[in-house]
């Protein structure tokens, strides 16, 4: 009997492991419909890094790439190019995201 617990529990722990994994969603946000946006950021060849707040909406244009997202995502901060490829040529952009304010 006890040789088959202990497999069964080992595979009960593994498939239960992989149904909490981590998304890049959950990591870094989402894309979102255009209508939900609550400002843009414009990137260009002096920008290195972007501030938004946990939980805001922001359309974020590069050249005539854009994309809307809404960062609710668990990262605290991540290069614009996790989210928007190649954004502002070969430099690097950075996104800090500010943590909620529960005040």
């Amino acid at each position: 009997m006890k040789a088959l617990i202990a497999p069964l529990f080992v595979s009960v722990l593994f498939a239960s492991a992989s149904a909490f994994a981590i998304t890049p969603s959950d990591q870094y946000g989402e894309a979102v419909a255009t209508n939900a946006v609550q400002r843009t950021v414009v990137v260009d060849s002096t920008t290195r890094y972007i501030n938004v707040a946990h939980g805001e909406t922001v359309t974020i244009r590069d050249g005539d790439r854009s994309v809307q997202w809404c960062f609710d995502g668990l990262s605290g901060s991540f290069p614009l190019s996790t989210i928007l490829p190649s954004a502002a040529g070969d430099k690097p952009v950075h996104v800090y995201v500010a943590p909620v304010n529960l005040d």
